[in-house]
């Protein structure tokens, strides 16, 4: 039974999951059980059906960060194996080092925030990317350096795309 600790918006929660059938899953958040039904759709787009409502996630990753579009809303989490968790806490934190900006799903860049050389804090906005006709603000997990930023306004970008990196 795979067990990660996920951290979202500076929460941690503990995560448990059991597969029940091909596409069936029991999903234990924090002591609380979901019934999760999750299929891919296309190429990183899926549809789950979490206790029987139905939800269309467009995604991408980097290693252990994960940037989710659910029903509009923008998510950038980081999931982690206990055992690499516990050894990243024994050093500089959870989220650190080179952190990679990715477009969650298709759309249209409206506005770029910030500027390669600029200092940023955690869960700062760096881009405002337009997707569904619904404007969603891209966020860095870390602190750091905006290092790059590989699109402009008004650029037309792909699922997964690199938008921007923070060292």
């Amino acid at each position: 039974m795979p067990r990660y600790v996920v951290e979202q918006a500076g929460t941690v929660y503990e995560v448990e999951v059991r597969q029940r059938g091909e596409h069936e899953y029991t999903v234990i958040v924090d002591g609380r059980e979901l019934v999760v039904d999750a299929c891919a759709v296309e190429e990183y787009v899926c549809s789950l059906i979490v206790n029987g409502a139905c939800h269309e996630v467009h995604y991408s990753q980097d290693r252990d960060h994960f940037s989710l579009l659910i029903s509009g809303e923008h998510y950038e989490l980081v999931a982690r194996n206990r055992r690499s968790r516990a050894a990243l806490q024994a050093g500089a934190g959870l989220v650190s080092g080179r952190q990679l900006i990715s477009a969650p799903m298709p759309g249209r860049v409206v506005k770029v925030l910030v500027a390669p050389g600029q200092k940023v804090e955690a869960g700062q906005p760096l881009i405002t990317l337009e997707a569904m006709k619904m404007e969603n603000e891209l966020r860095t997990p870390t602190e750091g350096t905006v290092s790059e930023i590989s699109v402009g306004e008004g650029d037309v970008v792909t699922t997964g795309q690199k938008l921007a990196v923070v060292e």
